[in-house]
């Protein structure tokens, strides 16, 4: 374990916002602290696992490095469709279907690559396998845009890798790999900026490898969400290692001299039913046996809190100058 100070700031006056264990992967028993930067307000893991260490806390099994097959992606797509058409409410007689079917409710968002990305080249880091993506699914991965643009991933496993290289994907180990002369219109972090061990590294890469007026797309967990304000300790430790809130990713912006074009956040009824099933004391009010008509109706009252900015992930879009 290391013990760190800020990323942002350089402090190393911190307070502890909470503890927990690995509840979601079960990794391990140990358990770890969040604490928050007294100075400028950033959340980390402190102490946490150093790079080295940190590839055992990471399950064999870990969904974004696999690579799913034909016919579970097909039946998720299906699923997906289904719970957010106007089909909907013939499934309500369908006790079995029905209740699968509010796991899959979603907000729509259109996907920022798809509405900024203007072709050229386009970097994913934290890429997974480069067949579905979190959130945005088939449609919001690296093999579908590589039918829209040139496409370059940063993956650290080694599985994930090799099936993109089975696509003709070109993909690297870490920001350092990445061949100095590549520049990029698009370069996207889907959720993977809350596990690396420096973001100052992260955006001081994007800065230096955007062209001008290339976007940079940033999306994670928003640690000022509805459910994080009911249950701090409802973190993916320890590898999420950072837990940031919509201004932290502003800021961030700010000091490697970026722009901020659009910011949002969201949520969606799987992430309480999931956290209810991981923490006892949520089950009473998000019981994953709602109704798809349930499931619905929560959709629209999160609605109203991700207005205020209280969804529990968010997306940033930034623009190089």
């Amino acid at each position: 374990m290391e013990r760190v100070a800020c990323d942002f700031c350089g402090s190393t006056n911190a307070e502890e916002v909470t503890r927990q264990t690995d509840i979601l992967h079960k990794t391990t028993a140990e358990v770890f602290s969040v604490v928050r930067c007294r100075d400028c307000g950033l959340q980390f893991v402190n102490p946490r696992p150093s790079r080295e260490e940190i590839g055992r806390y990471y399950s064999d099994e870990y969904s974004f490095h696999a690579a799913p097959g034909r016919i579970r992606r097909e039946i998720s797509s299906a699923l997906s469709w289904l719970a957010n058409s106007p089909l909907h409410p013939l499934f309500n007689i369908v006790p079995g279907l029905n209740r699968k079917l509010s796991m899959y409710v979603l907000p729509r968002i259109e996907d920022p690559v798809r509405v900024y990305s203007k072709g050229g080249k386009i970097l994913d880091i934290g890429c997974g396998s480069g067949l579905s993506a979190h959130f945005w699914g088939e449609q919001g991965a690296l093999l579908a845009y590589s039918k829209i643009a040139d496409v370059y991933g940063v993956e650290v496993s080694g599985r994930a890798r090799d099936a993109l290289a089975a696509e003709g994907i070109p993909a690297y180990k870490s920001l350092a790999d990445v061949p100095a002369d590549l520049r990029f219109e698009t370069i996207r972090m889907n959720w993977s900026l809350e596990h690396v061990h420096s973001p100052s590294e992260c955006f001081d890469f994007i800065t230096s490898r955007l062209t001008k007026g290339g976007k940079a797309i940033i999306a994670v967990p928003n640690y000022d969400g509805l459910l994080y304000a009911m249950a701090r300790d409802c973190v993916e430790v320890p590898i999420h290692l950072y837990h940031f809130r919509v201004q932290d990713i502003v800021r961030y912006a700010e000091k490697f001299g970026l722009a901020v074009i659009e910011q949002k956040t969201f949520s969606y009824p799987q992430m309480f039913f999931f956290a209810a099933g991981i923490l006892p004391r949520l089950s009473k009010g998000f019981a994953p046996a709602m109704a798809i008509s349930e499931a619905r109706l929560f959709q629209k009252i999160l609605g109203r809190f991700d207005e205020q900015g209280m969804g529990n992930d968010m997306t940033v879009v930034l623009e190089k100058k």
